[in-house]
């Protein structure tokens, strides 16, 4: 009786841990798109797969010439464009299976501020993702909905480099079945993390992102 679910969950974690170990390129998507596979079948093996894409106008160039459908090219410009800086080729991975980031910042011998301090003196807050979904749009929208967020006076901008605090949200690769989301709030003046927490897709995404969030820095403001 309970054979047949078995065998889905280990085809599904064997899936899981495939797609962690191969990255698609350019010639994958050309290769996935002659052969016949839809559109919606290459988004979500974009989003759900290590890659690295040539986006430079040659590159864009030679996906149009190969037919490739508009929506995919966006949504591997976007692939890359939201990739943090240490999940790049070449860099640390932002996240693990597990959910662990990596510590980017180099410590120094000041203590870092009190998190309730860094919130008081912090203006704005930035995005960043790692992975497509949710849309920055439908993650703003929520987010201001919240009134614990709209107590806090925080201004959301569009790049973290001029933001007080930003917030990065990766997919934790290998949860296909429980589609986990992972988020942490880091004080860019100083690296510190001021919050973290976990999520997942099922309802909405960027509803549930945006009240985690908007929980975290409550809790932050009042502790």
């Amino acid at each position: 009786m309970y054979k047949p679910l078995l065998f889905i969950i280990i085809i599904c974690v064997a899936i899981g841990v495939f797609a962690q170990s191969e990255t698609l390129t350019n010639g994958d998507i050309v290769e996935m798109t002659k052969v016949g596979l839809s559109t919606e079948v290459v988004l979500r093996k974009i989003r759900t797969s290590n890659t690295k894409f040539d986006v430079s106008a040659a590159g864009l160039i030679g996906l149009k010439k190969a037919s490739i459908a508009d929506d995919v090219i966006t949504a591997m410009i976007d692939r890359q464009e939201l990739l943090p800086a240490n999940e790049k080729p070449g860099s640390v991975p932002a996240y693990s299976e597990s959910g662990s980031t990596p510590n980017t910042f180099t410590s120094t011998p000041d203590a870092p501020p009190a998190k309730k301090d860094v919130l008081a003196t912090a203006k704005t807050i930035a995005f960043e993702k790692s992975s497509l979904q949710p849309s920055r749009q439908a993650l703003e929208k929520e987010l201001m909905k919240r009134p614990e967020f709209k107590s806090l006076n925080l201004t959301i901008t569009r790049y973290k480099d001029s933001a007080d605090l930003y917030v990065e949200i990766g997919f934790v690769h290998g949860s296909l079945i429980t589609h986990r989301y992972i988020y942490r709030i880091y004080d860019r003046r100083s690296g510190a993390v001021i919050g973290a927490g976990e999520t997942t897709s099922w309802g909405s995404l960027a509803e549930n992102l945006a009240r985690n969030i908007a929980k975290s820095l409550a809790a932050v403001h009042n502790g």
